[in-house]
C-alpha cells in the first residue's frame, strides 16, 4: 500500500509511489529505491514527486528568462593520481604531488569561467566584480582552492578579482560539514550503516556478483586498456578478480570488488586523458577506440556512483547539509526567511559559488533524482573535472520564484587542447524528480520543503563553518613532464 504523507506547501495530500514504481531502467539493471523507513524521509520523496524522471528528450537548456540568483556547484579540474593502484604500470605525474590540481586544469577552469559570464549576462546577471557581487566558498584541499581562484580569474579576469572564503581552520583537523558532511554526521551518531547497506544493495542487482556479467563488455573494454599497462614479468590481474560485497567505507556502506576497482581505474585513466598524456603512451595508438574504451570505462564509474552515491540513503548523508544551505540561499533571495540554516552575507551577491569535489555533485543528483546528457564522448551522469552543477533561481511574470538545474562542463577536445576550444565549453539541461514545463523546473516551495524535510530527518548541519578570506598559501602550478596539449585555435 503506498504512503500517504500531508506536506508543508499545501493542504491536499500526496501520495509516495511504491517502490516498483520507483524502478528505472538504467545500465542493465533496475535501480531500486530504499523502502520509506521515517517519515521524514519519506516526505523529502514524495515532495520530489516520488519517481525518477525520464533521461532521453531533453528540453532545451537555452529557455531565456531573466534569473534573480544562480548557485554554482563546482568540481575541481584536472588533477593528479592519488597513489598509483599497484596493479599496473601508470604514469608518474611529477613534478605535480598527489590530487593537486595542474596548471593545464586551472587553465581550463578559467575557460569555464569566462563561459559562465557570458552566460549570466545574457540571462540578467551582469556580474560586477569591482564591487565584489559574486560570493565564492572552497573546500581547503589544494584543488579546490586553485579551482575557485581559477573560476574568479574566469569570471572577472584576476584570481583575486573577489573574495574566496574558506574553514577557518585549514590543518586538516577538522573537516567542513557543506564538503564533507558525512564525518560530521558520524561525529553526531547521525549515520545508520544498517540503512546504508540496504540502499546499497537495493541499487545493485542481486546477487552483486551479477554485475559483472550484465556489464561484461564495458568490463572488457577497460581490461583491454589496462592489458597494455602490464607490469614487465608480471601477469596481468584482472580487473573482475574478487567478489561484490559491501564494506564500510567512512561510516557508509558502499559495493566493493570488481565495480570499485573499475571506477578508480576509469577515473585515473580519464585523467591522464584529460591532462593530454601522448596518445602513444595511454596505451593505445588509435584514438577513436581509446575514447570508445574510455567511455565504456566511464560507464562504469558512473554506475559505480549510481550503487554508491546516488542510492536512496548516501547522497542524503553527503549532500544534506549542503543542499538545505543553497535552499536558504534560494529563499533569501526570493525575500523569505530561511528557517534555522545559517548563512554568510549575500545581501548584494547575484551568484554563489561552491568550489568542491565529484562528491558534492553525485550527493546533490542523487537527492533530487537528477540526471543529464553531454553528448560530445562524455558519458551521461558524470562529473567530470571542471564541470559545476548549477541552481537558477528566477520569477516568472506572475511574481512565483522558481528554480531550474543545468550543469555546464567541457568536452574531450577542449580537454585535450592547450587553448580555448570553440564550443569546448557547453551547458545541458537537467531533468529531476518533480520538475516541469519546457525549462523543466519547480517552485522554490519544494525546494525549500525538501531542505526542511532533510533536517527534520536529521541530516542537516545549520550551522555555517567559520571561515577566513585569507588567500591561502599555495605553491605554483605545474603539468606533469609527460603533458603535452595541443593548441587548437578558436
Amino acid at each position: 500500500m503506498p504512503t500517504v504523507i500531508r506536506t508543508k506547501e499545501s493542504d491536499h495530500l500526496q501520495t509516495l509511489t511504491t517502490d516498483k514504481e520507483l524502478r528505472s531502467p538504467r545500465r542493465g539493471f533496475g535501480i531500486r529505491r530504499l523502502p520509506v523507513l521515517a517519515a521524514a524521509l519519506a516526505a523529502a520523496l514524495a515532495i520530489a514527486c516520488a519517481r525518477t524522471p525520464a533521461r532521453a528528450a531533453h528540453a532545451p537548456a537555452t529557455t531565456h528568462v531573466r534569473l534573480s540568483f544562480a548557485v554554482v556547484v563546482s568540481r575541481h579540474g584536472v588533477r593528479s593520481i592519488g597513489a598509483p593502484p599497484k596493479a599496473y604500470a601508470w604514469a608518474t605525474w611529477a613534478p605535480v604531488e598527489r590530487d593537486f590540481l595542474t596548471a593545464h586544469g586551472y587553465r581550463l577552469v578559467t575557460y569555464v569561467g569566462a563561459f559562465e559570464r557570458r552566460y549570466f549576462a545574457s540571462r540578467g546577471i551582469t556580474l560586477d566584480c569591482t564591487r565584489k557581487r559574486a560570493y565564492v566558498y572552497a573546500d581547503t584541499d589544494q584543488r579546490t582552492l586553485e579551482t575557485g581562484r581559477a573560476l574568479i580569474e574566469g569570471l572577472c579576469g584576476s584570481p583575486t578579482a573577489l573574495p574566496m572564503y574558506h574553514q577557518l581552520d585549514t590543518s586538516g583537523a577538522s573537516e567542513d560539514p557543506l564538503f564533507n558532511a558525512t564525518a560530521w554526521m558520524v561525529a553526531h551518531g547521525r549515520t545508520d550503516f544498517a540503512r546504508s547497506r540496504d540502499a546499497v544493495l537495493r541499487a545493485a542487482p542481486t546477487p552483486p556478483d551479477a554485475i559483472v556479467t550484465q556489464h561484461a563488455d564495458d568490463f572488457s573494454s577497460l581490461q583491454a586498456m589496462l592489458d597494455a599497462r602490464c607490469l614487465d614479468g608480471t601477469p596481468c590481474t584482472s580487473v573482475i578478480r574478487g567478489a561484490s560485497a559491501v564494506r564500510a567505507h567512512g561510516g557508509l556502506a558502499e559495493l566493493g570488488g570488481p565495480l570499485a576497482t573499475a571506477s578508480s581505474y576509469a577515473e585515473d585513466l580519464f585523467l591522464e586523458y584529460a591532462e593530454c598524456r601522448p596518445q602513444a603512451q595511454l596505451g593505445d595508438t588509435d584514438p577513436v577506440e581509446f575514447v570508445e574504451r574510455l567511455q565504456a570505462a566511464m560507464r562504469l564509474h558512473v554506475l559505480a556512483y549510481d550503487v554508491n552515491a546516488r542510492n536512496a540513503y548516501n547522497p542524503l548523508v553527503r549532500g544534506g547539509t549542503l543542499f538545505a544551505h543553497i535552499a536558504a540561499m534560494l529563499e533569501e533571495k526570493a525575500g523569505e526567511a530561511p528557517a534555522s540554516v545559517a548563512l554568510p552575507p549575500l545581501a548584494h551577491d547575484r551568484i554563489a559559488i561552491f568550489s568542491g569535489h565529484d562528491t558534492q555533485l553525485g550527493a546533490l543528483g542523487g537527492i533530487l533524482h537528477a540526471h543529464w546528457h553531454f553528448g560530445s564522448g562524455l558519458v551521461d551522469d558524470d562529473m567530470p573535472p571542471g564541470s559545476a552543477l548549477v541552481f537558477e533561481l528566477y520569477r516568472t511574470p506572475a511574481g512565483a520564484y522558481r528554480v531550474r538545474l543545468r550543469i555546464v562542463y567541457e568536452t574531450l577536445g577542449q580537454f585535450r587542447s592547450a587553448t580555448r576550444v570553440a564550443g569546448g565549453v557547453r551547458v545541458a539541461p537537467v531533468r529531476f524528480a518533480g520538475c516541469g514545463g519546457a525549462d523543466c523546473s519547480v517552485p522554490l516551495a519544494r525546494i525549500a520543503a525538501l531542505a526542511t524535510a532533510l533536517a527534520n530527518a536529521g541530516f542537516v548541519d545549520p550551522a555555517w563553518t567559520p571561515d577566513t578570506d585569507a588567500p591561502p598559501e599555495l605553491a605554483p602550478l605545474t603539468d606533469p613532464a609527460w603533458s603535452r596539449c595541443g593548441a587548437t585555435s578558436a
